[in-house]
């Protein structure tokens, strides 16, 4: 667990990979008699990302350093090979992409930074500084407007958005000298920059699938597409795993109301955990979510091969992932939540038959620990979950008891240790995990029975939800 920062120590490859980048670069501009102070200070935020900047999900230093080339490529080619104004340059649409690839806003904000330092340096003189400030501007906006959306309509509004903020930034800053801010606008100039916030935002739709794809993500739009319950796994699961599948949507809901609380993404938490659980269907029968009352198939099993079944459910889950090409970010949600914890039911059965033979290390999920806060969540919500449906009087000091201990020891065995989460964030997800488990246990009463020879019967609570 990431509570106190860690040094990062500096690794040869990346310094060897980063320097000949900037070297090419850098000749890349002279060729092109482009200003170079705008790549020292790209340089600057480069070594920032790679050696202060601490975010798991951010991408590689090769994706990073393949991101800085894209926006060089875009300046370039809008510029030089199309010889277009230095307003035209796509910023909005670059930023969008990568707010949408990579979930922060910082990271975004960088790169607006450097793709605007890059656009002034094309223009160069008093109107490279105005291009800069309007591209940044706009960039910054888009990426505001942008941040964490979940349809296509919300994407187009942001380009649309940032394009008339980088028109009057570009009008106001063309004016201020000569003190003419109310004369009329320049129709070249709105043309310019509403074009550019609409079209690359259009364009960015396009070509998302594709980024997903090179950087290994998934955003909230693909996301959106896996959450229907029409996804053919899904149906499978309704199915073949009824069980497994209620257990998945308490454990999404759950998982969705942490994630928001501690700045998480929701929408990645719920979809993970739909899908969590899907190495249970070819054998969901012997998982206790599934059973008939009073049916339990493991009595007659040894407990090895009973551990077996359902350890290997993570392995089978990842099969049937791959299979069905879900993205690599769902896949880390099934090989991860269960992480390195011991499966204790039949670990105590086998020590209790063998004694002195059993291994406890057998007995373990093959890992790795949760890597992320929103597979870390899904883990604890799923351990809570099946807690709770074994509570004989599901009350709130009862159910705040259970959550408070299922956190502790995972928090005591390290299995939090890789995910970011902070102990300020463990505190908001038990208040979370509370609030809703109260609300799914919440007591009814019985109502009378109509009929004229019946009494009614006192109320009495229903501990059933």
């Amino acid at each position: 667990m990431d509570i106190f920062t860690r040094k990062q120590r500096p690794n040869m490859a990346t310094v060897v990979i980063g320097a000949a980048f900037f070297a090419v670069s850098a000749l890349f501009l002279i060729l092109y008699s482009i200003d170079l102070s705008s790549l020292i200070v790209i340089s600057i935020l480069a070594v920032y990302l790679v050696y202060f900047y601490k975010k798991k999900s951010l991408p590689s230093v090769l994706d990073s350093l393949l991101l800085l080339a894209f926006a060089l490529l875009i300046v370039v080619l809008t510029t030089v090979t199309f010889k277009l104004s230095s307003y035209a340059i796509p910023a909005i649409g670059f930023v969008i992409l990568i707010t949408l690839l990579f979930d922060d806003l910082q990271f975004s904000i960088l790169f607006s930074l450097a793709i605007s330092l890059l656009a002034a340096s094309v223009q160069r003189g008093e109107l490279g500084f105005e291009v800069g400030v309007s591209l940044l501007g706009a960039s910054i906006v888009a990426a505001m407007l942008s941040y964490r959306v979940r349809t296509r309509f919300k994407i187009i509004r942001a380009g649309f958005l940032a394009g008339m903020v980088q028109f009057l930034i570009a009008f106001t800053a063309e004016r201020a000298d000569a003190f003419s801010f109310f004369s009329y606008p320049d129709a070249e100039l709105f043309k310019l920059c509403f074009l550019n916030g609409l079209i690359s935002s259009v364009a960015v739709i396009g070509v998302l699938p594709v980024f997903e794809y090179i950087f290994r993500v998934v955003t909230n739009v693909s996301l959106l597409e896996l959450s229907d319950f029409n996804h053919p796994l899904m149906k499978r699961m309704i199915l073949e795993a009824p069980g497994t599948y209620q257990h998945s949507l308490v454990v999404a809901n759950l998982a969705e109301t942490a994630a928001e609380t501690i700045g998480a993404n929701p929408l990645l938490a719920r979809v993970g955990a739909y899908y969590h659980d899907i190495g249970k269907i070819p054998k969901a029968q012997y998982f206790v979510e599934n059973q008939v009352p009073y049916r339990d198939i493991h009595r007659d099993l040894k407990p090895s091969i009973s551990k077996m079944i359902i350890i290997n459910h993570v392995k089978v889950g990842i099969d049937i992932a791959k299979k069905n090409s879900l993205n690599p970010k769902i896949i880390d949600f099934i090989a991860q939540h269960h992480g390195k914890s011991l499966v204790y039911y039949f670990y105590h059965r086998a020590k209790e038959l063998e004694p002195k033979t059993e291994n406890k290390e057998e007995y373990r999920y093959p890992g790795p620990r949760p890597q992320s806060k929103e597979i870390a969540i899904v883990s604890l919500a799923d351990t809570i979950e099946a807690f709770s449906r074994t509570m004989e009087e599901p009350t709130p000091s009862r159910i705040k008891e259970i959550v408070q201990d299922v956190v502790k020891k995972k928090f005591i065995e390290g299995e939090l240790d890789e995910s970011e989460l902070t102990l300020k964030d463990l505190e908001k997800i038990n208040t979370s995990f509370v609030r809703i488990l109260n609300a799914i246990f919440h007591t009814r009463i019985n109502y009378p029975q109509d009929g004229t020879n019946k009494k009614p019967s006192k109320p009495q609570e229903n501990k059933s939800s």
